[in-house]
């Protein structure tokens, strides 16, 4: 990870904020805004990503299977993060309903696997494999690793997680076994990877988080990394600090578990794009949150954008 010292002043201001308070952000954009009539998120120039947990997919059988093949490719995303993927055989057929698109499948649990949809013809997979394979305590599912090179270009690293879920929000620090202990053990151990195994590397981490990084900080899990805003930046805290049920990745809660954060290689790339980050109301394509709900999921996809290739003039 490279330490900058050089910082446009606009994200200076919002690492300050992180600084002086753990749920601090500046608001840059609007998260209640739709931009569009349609819904393709993505763009031909942008690097577009997104994580969405399908609830032990495929939740409707076959249902569930239609809904999506018409859904996906009208979201013109380059990358799509999953989790609890309870069969595997639906996805592959899934991907076979879909033009240019193909999956990786962590195989590290028999169930609520890990995967990676992803579009062929924007980006190319050069390796994938799981971490932490051995500790299920702070991962009762490994993190799911993979190294994609974007139009043959840019090469970055995703890190698709599901952390545990529940808990009470409080930290019980006597009990190991604690959900916000373990959530917690979880970013330390991803910092700690990253810092090591993937310094100066473009590094998205992305997933279904099971917590929320707005909270106080004698509960907050996200510390190691909202700790160190110099290093990570969480591109939903905007989203987080001005929750609603309209913009919830977990409207039954209205809460903001599935969460997208950069290392600091990739600040520019996320400003160049206005520090996009997007709740995709999935639900408006198929009629109603009943309907997406009982056919789909639970959760709604979260997805960020990023200019890989600069667009400023040389200084």
């Amino acid at each position: 990870m490279r330490y900058r010292f050089k910082i446009l002043p606009l994200l200076l201001l919002m690492l300050i904020l992180h600084l002086m308070s753990c749920g601090t952000n500046t608001q840059l954009t609007d998260p209640n805004v739709n931009d569009s009539s349609d819904y393709a998120f993505g763009t031909d120039e942008t690097f577009d990503v997104a994580t969405w947990n399908l609830r032990e997919f495929p939740w409707a059988g076959n249902a569930t299977l239609d809904f999506l093949a018409q859904i996906i490719p009208q979201l013109h995303l380059d990358v799509i993060a999953l989790q609890e993927i309870n069969d595997q055989q639906p996805l592959l057929e899934l991907v076979a309903r879909l033009d240019h698109y193909s999956v990786v499948i962590s195989q590290a649990t028999t169930s609520y696997k890990l995967a990676y949809l992803y579009n062929t013809h924007t980006v190319h997979l050069t390796d994938c494999y799981t971490i932490f394979n051995s500790d299920s305590n702070p991962f009762p599912r490994p993190p799911h690793i993979a190294k994609f090179l974007w139009h043959g270009q840019q090469e970055v690293y995703l890190i698709n997680n599901h952390l545990k879920a529940y808990g009470d929000n409080y930290i019980d620090e006597s009990d190991p076994w604690d959900e916000e202990v373990r959530r917690r053990l979880a970013c330390t151990k991803l910092d700690e990877y990253i810092s090591t195994d993937l310094p100066d590397k473009k590094v998205i981490l992305l997933g279904d988080m099971n917590d929320q990084i707005h909270e106080p900080r004698e509960y907050n899990v996200f510390l190691p990394f909202i700790d160190k805003p110099e290093e990570y930046l969480f591109t939903t805290m905007n989203i987080a600090q001005n929750l609603n049920w309209q913009n919830a990745s977990y409207p039954g809660m209205t809460s903001m578990i599935d969460h997208i954060f950069i290392t600091n290689e990739l600040f520019d790339a996320y400003e160049l794009t206005g520090f996009y980050t997007r709740t995709l109301n999935i639900e408006n394509m198929v009629g109603s949150w009943s309907t997406y709900s009982n056919s789909i999921t639970d959760h709604r996809p979260v997805a960020a954008r990023f200019q890989l290739i600069s667009t400023k003039p040389d200084k």
